[in-house]
């Protein structure tokens, strides 16, 4: 999991040290070795990008669905039926209609997908 809070303490200090001319010494990023070329600033952007990539809306998996549907500190999920653009926002387990699921006919994401996500949806069948 990344942390949050050290990416935005890192490039909050990143942007004060480029406008400030200030030097680097409270940044939570040290190098780290990950490569011979890398600096402070290329790990930052590499958890960066990692933590937006994290993020992105997508379907979810079968054991993933098993895993949100017992977790009782779970985030909300969208649903799509078949032949639907229309995404709706769920949070109790039991609003989401389980046989549908199963036979590939409703779509369970991490977030709400836009239209055009919707419309490249693979459906069974």
């Amino acid at each position: 999991m990344l942390d949050r809070e050290k990416i935005i303490k890192g490039l909050e200090l990143c942007r004060r040290i480029k406008i400030d001319n200030e030097n680097c010494m409270e940044c939570p990023y040290i190098y780290d070795g990950r490569s011979k070329q890398s600096t402070c600033e290329d790990v930052l952007l590499c958890d960066v990008l990692a933590l937006l990539k994290e993020q992105e809306v997508r379907e979810l998996t079968m054991d993933e669905w098993r895993e949100w549907k017992t977790n009782k500190n779970r985030d909300p999920i969208c649903e799509l039926w078949e032949h639907d653009t229309s995404p709706m926002w769920v949070l109790n387990p039991n609003d989401v209609h389980e046989p549908a699921f199963l036979m590939g006919k409703l779509k369970l994401f991490t977030g709400k997908p836009t239209l055009k996500q919707c419309k490249a949806v693979k459906w069974d069948g």
